[in-house]
C-alpha cells in the first residue's frame, strides 16, 4: 500500500472517529436543550400574559383566553389549563378525557413540591410549566409541550447535523488526498534519485522541486549526488595518475635491470644503470609515503597531537630548514608579522610540514622574491605566502588541492593535498588565489588557542 493511501485512510479512520464522537454527543445533549429552550419560551410567554390580564371572582374575559390562544401559536402544540381557587377548572384546552390525568399528576406534584421539566401523564412525556397568577398563588396557569414535537425537532436537527458532517468529512478526505498527493509526489521522485545514486549514477541525479523540509531534504540529495560524482571523479583521476606516476619510475628501473641482466649495459653505463634504478626506487619510496601520509591524515583520528606554539616561530623555523634551497637559487624570504603574537593549539611537526610544503611549491615558481605575511586577530592568525612567478593558471585553481595534480614545475601533486588535509584538520582553511598584477598567494587561517579551548 502506497504511503498517499496509507496517509489518506488514517486521516480517513480519524475524521470518522471524530466525526461519530460528536454526533453522539450532540444527539445526546440536544434534546435536555430543546427541553430546556422549551421550557424558557413557555415560562416567558405565561408570565407576559399573566401580567397583561384582568380577572376577578374567577372570570376571565373572552378577550384574555382568546389572547392567551395567540400569544401560544407555535409549530408545535401546547396545552393550557387555569385552575382557579379549589383547583376549579377555568380554563382549558385539554380533552376532558385527559383532564383528569393531569389533575392527578399536579396533585401528585405538589405533595412532592417537585416540578420537574418533564412530566409523564397518560404515558406522554410533556415539558410543563406551572406559574401562579399574580393575586393568588393557589391560582395556576399550566402551560404544556408534548416531548414527542421535541424529539421530532432533535432528530430533524441531528440528521442535518451528520449531513453536514459527513459533507465536510468527505470534503475534508478529499482535500487530504490532494495534499498528501502534493507531498507524496515530490518523495517518489526522490525515492527515484536516491536509486540513481544507489547504482553510481551521480551525474544523472536531477533536483527535485518541492517546499519545506522535503524541499531541504531534496536540495541535500541533489548536493550530496554532485560531491559524490565529484569525488568519483577525483577517485578515478586519483587511480589514474597514481598507477602513471608508479608506472614511470618502474619501466625506468624495469629497463635497466633488464639491460644490465643482459649485458647491454656494461661498466660505466651499468654503474649509470644503477644510479637510475636507486634514484627511481627512491622516487616510489616517496609517492608511497606520501600517498599512505595522505590517507591517514584523511583517515586516522590519532595521527595528530597538538601542543602550543607561536606561529611566528613556525614559519621560521619552516623559513630555515629551506635555507639551502633559497641560496641555491638566490630568492629572498621576507617573513613579516602584524598584531599580536598568535598562539596555535597545533601538531607542529604536521604544520611544519604543510608549510614546508607551501614555501618550497612557492620557491619552484618564484622569480625573485616570496613574502610570508602573519596577522594575528581576536580569532584567527592568516599567514599568507606570496610569490612573483608567473601566477597559477585559471583552469588549474579549482582542483588545486587535488591529488597528482601538479603545475608546470610540479613533483608528484601530493604535497598542497597533504598541506590541505593538515590544515583542515588542525581546524583551519587554506585558500589559493592569483595576484593582483602577479604571482600567486596562498592564504592559511587557523584558530587562535583560545578560540579552539572555548570551542
Amino acid at each position: 500500500m502506497s504511503l498517499q493511501t496509507r496517509i489518506t485512510l488514517m486521516f480517513a479512520a480519524l475524521l470518522i472517529i471524530v466525526t461519530g464522537f460528536f454526533a453522539t454527543f450532540i444527539h445526546s445533549f440536544l434534546l435536555d436543550n430543546l427541553i430546556a429552550q422549551q421550557k424558557k419560551e413557555l415560562t416567558l410567554k405565561g408570565q407576559f400574559w399573566i401580567e397583561r390580564i384582568k380577572y376577578a371572582d374567577d372570570a376571565f374575559e373572552e378577550e384574555d383566553i382568546a389572547e392567551l390562544d395567540k400569544l401560544l401559536v407555535s409549530n408545535r402544540k401546547i396545552e393550557v389549563l387555569l385552575l382557579g381557587k379549589k383547583k376549579k377548572v377555568l380554563y382549558t384546552s385539554l380533552p376532558s378525557s385527559n383532564l383528569n390525568e393531569w389533575l392527578q399528576v399536579l396533585e401528585r406534584k405538589a405533595e412532592k413540591r417537585k416540578d420537574k421539566n418533564v412530566w409523564i401523564v397518560g404515558g406522554d412525556d410533556y415539558v410543563v410549566v406551572n406559574l401562579g397568577l399574580k393575586n393568588d398563588e393557589k391560582q395556576r396557569l399550566i402551560l404544556a409541550s408534548p416531548v414527542r414535537g421535541l424529539k421530532e425537532a432533535r432528530m430533524e436537527l441531528t440528521e442535518k447535523i451528520i449531513v453536514t458532517l459527513l459533507i465536510g468529512a468527505v470534503s475534508a478526505i478529499l482535500l487530504s488526498f490532494f495534499i498528501t498527493r502534493s507531498m507524496v509526489r515530490p518523495l517518489n521522485r526522490l525515492t527515484k534519485e536516491i536509486k540513481k545514486v544507489h547504482f553510481r549514477r551521480f551525474s544523472e541525479v536531477q533536483l527535485i522541486p518541492a517546499r519545506g523540509e522535503i524541499a531541504e531534504v531534496s536540495e541535500s540529495v541533489y548536493s550530496m549526488a554532485q560531491e559524490l560524482d565529484r569525488f568519483h571523479e577525483i577517485q578515478r583521476q586519483f587511480l589514474q595518475n597514481a598507477s602513471h606516476e608508479l608506472k614511470t619510475p618502474l619501466m625506468s628501473i624495469q629497463g635497466y635491470a633488464e639491460g644490465i641482466r643482459d649485458g647491454i649495459f656494461v661498466e660505466d653505463a651499468a654503474h649509470k644503470g644503477l644510479d637510475v634504478i636507486v634514484s627511481e626506487t627512491n622516487r616510489i619510496k616517496h609517492i608511497v609515503t606520501e600517498i599512505t601520509l595522505l590517507a591517514k591524515l584523511e583517515s586516522e583520528e590519532d595521527v595528530f597531537y597538538p601542543t602550543t606554539h607561536s606561529a611566528t616561530e613556525l614559519v621560521n623555523r619552516a623559513v630555515e630548514r629551506l635555507h639551502p634551497l633559497k641560496l641555491q637559487q638566490n630568492i629572498a624570504i621576507l617573513v613579516r608579522t602584524f598584531g599580536e603574537e598568535g598562539i596555535l593549539y597545533v601538531d607542529d611537526g604536521k604544520l611544519l610540514q604543510a608549510l614546508l610544503n607551501l614555501i618550497t611549491n612557492a620557491l619552484r615558481h618564484t622569480k625573485e622574491q616570496i613574502e610570508i605575511k602573519i596577522e594575528s586577530g581576536k580569532r584567527f592568525v592568516t599567514i599568507d605566502i606570496i610569490d612573483d612567478g608567473d601566477g597559477i593558471p585559471e583552469d588549474l585553481l579549482p582542483h588545486l588541492f587535488h591529488r597528482f595534480v601538479k603545475g608546470k614545475n610540479g613533483d608528484v601533486g601530493l604535497g598542497l593535498a597533504i598541506s590541505r588535509a593538515i590544515i583542515e584538520r588542525s581546524g583551519g582553511i587554506i585558500e589559493a588565489r592569483n595576484g593582483v598584477f602577479t604571482g600567486a598567494i596562498f592564504r592559511i587561517t587557523l584558530p587562535l588557542q583560545r578560540c579552539r579551548s572555548q570551542a
